[in-house]
């Protein structure tokens, strides 16, 4: 039984803990890091929205969590640093 109360639903409670560590990981990735390590846009909003949805079609397509972690980190990196261009939300505040 997940949080909604089904038992094969979309968004179980992994899901959504997946989820809440994408977007609170490019909150903080993104200033701690990208902006001030690297001097580079990331964008929070395209690095969680591709993070989070390739987490959901790869954890329907293969059975191994690692693996569909691993991918998913690899694509939520790649859309926050190849989206900041794009939806002008690659820099944090001061």
């Amino acid at each position: 039984m997940n949080i909604f109360g089904n038992k094969e639903a979309l968004i179980g409670s992994l899901e959504l803990g997946v989820g809440a560590a994408f977007v609170l990981g490019a909150l903080v990735f993104r200033k701690s890091i990208a902006n001030d390590m690297l001097d580079r846009g990331f964008s929070v909003i395209g690095s969680s929205l591709l993070g989070i949805v390739a987490f959901l079609i790869l954890s329907n397509v293969f059975d191994n969590l690692k693996l569909t972690i691993g991918l998913s980190v690899f694509v939520w990196l790649a859309g926050g640093f190849l989206l900041a261009d794009l939806i002008q939300d690659g820099e944090g505040g001061n």
